[in-house]
């Protein structure tokens, strides 16, 4: 009688190349091994199932996987990376597609792209910071969305009263939500109860985010100083920085040495034109979509501050705002800034004011 000898599955040596199309309640996934597609499926969201499948399925395997950044943040990455999958997050910009995908856009299809181009190796990850730093940025995001609310919180107010024809006096009319303005808001008298309830009521909602505000306001401080007091006081050196940009800076950029160059640098705030070229045809746009939205909020709106303060930087908007806008101008005042905080936080060094 013969016995029937079975062959153990080995993959070893092998390169495996997983698309990972990730949602909140299903994952679609597809497998590319040796240039051909193995195959596309739907998995619960869940990294260790994913991980138990390559190891049934090709056991000895090398594991590559990608998904693009969004909702679920880094911990799928962090969780992937612990089980031996080597994982890239990608921004969704960079994922190769073609016009027919455009129009029939579907998560299996989406896998098959990140799956064929990790394997082709034109797929760059993005830059993810440890647990400990990203905690510490979420702290000075949480702070930017309080003064989107506190900033709302005043329109309301302030379309309430332009609604009711109330007219501000002279003395308050001027931007400034001072204490005595808050006290000239509460003395208010509406017609009806429902009326003075309303008002009472948008101006709590104020007094609420102000207070939320000032709180997180001071913790990013104390907490910057615990974590790198040097550098930040050394970038609120900087004309028009001041200590909470200091910490966005420092959370949102991390190591400055991974920006090679300014131009690197400057791509990933957000301070690069659009350019189309076409044989002898060079159309120059505004600025690229692509950016750190809170470093170039920030960024610009501290170079209206640095153009007051900083003589250099002052004698060069008056110098091209002749010929320009100042909004346009504006942006080449928040690159060269931002060519000074690079030389700040790489050389370790205080900025020296009026310096061209």
């Amino acid at each position: 009688m013969q016995t029937q000898v079975t062959k153990k599955i080995d993959f070893k040596g092998k390169e495996l190349f997983i698309g990972l199309d990730v949602h909140k309640k299903s994952w679609s996934v597809t497998v590319v091994v040796d240039g051909i597609e193995h195959r596309t499926f739907t998995q619960p969201p869940d990294p260790a199932a994913l991980h138990n499948y390559l190891q049934r399925m090709f056991p000895g395997g090398s594991y590559n996987s990608a998904y693009e950044a969004g909702f679920c943040g880094y911990g799928i990455h962090r969780e992937l990376n612990s089980l031996g999958i080597r994982n890239i997050v990608i921004s969704a910009a960079d994922i190769p597609t073609s016009q027919k995908d455009k129009l029939q856009k579907r998560d299996p299809v989406d896998s098959r792209k990140i799956a064929r181009a990790l394997e082709k190796g034109s797929l760059r990850g993005i830059h993810i910071f440890d647990r400990d730093m990203e905690e510490l940025r979420s702290l000075n995001r949480t702070r930017f969305y309080l003064m989107r609310d506190l900033r709302r919180s005043k329109n309301r107010i302030k379309s309430f009263l332009q609604y009711y024809g109330i007219p501000v006096p002279l003395e308050f009319d001027n931007n400034q939500w001072t204490l005595k303005f808050v006290s000239w808001l509460k003395q208010i008298k509406m017609q009806t109860l429902s009326g003075q309830a309303a008002l009472m009521h948008l101006i709590g909602s104020y007094e609420h985010h102000r207070a939320q505000l000032l709180k997180i306001s001071r913790e990013i401080r104390v907490m910057m100083r615990e974590y790198d007091n040097e550098l930040y006081t050394l970038l609120k050196t900087i004309s028009g920085i001041g200590p909470l940009t200091s910490s966005a800076l420092i959370t949102e950029l991390g190591d400055i040495n991974r920006f090679s160059h300014i131009d690197h640098l400057s791509s990933f705030v957000g301070l690069i034109p659009k350019v189309k070229e076409s044989g002898e045809t060079v159309h120059t746009g505004g600025i690229t979509f692509r950016c750190n939205s809170f470093l170039r909020t920030l960024l610009i709106e501290s170079s209206w501050q640095v153009i007051r303060m900083d003589p250099a930087l002052m004698q060069y908007y008056q110098h091209h705002v002749i010929n320009n806008k100042g909004h346009k101008v504006i942006i080449k005042v928040a690159r060269k800034l931002l060519n000074r905080i690079r030389y700040v936080m790489k050389n370790r060094q205080p900025y020296v004011t009026g310096v061209a």
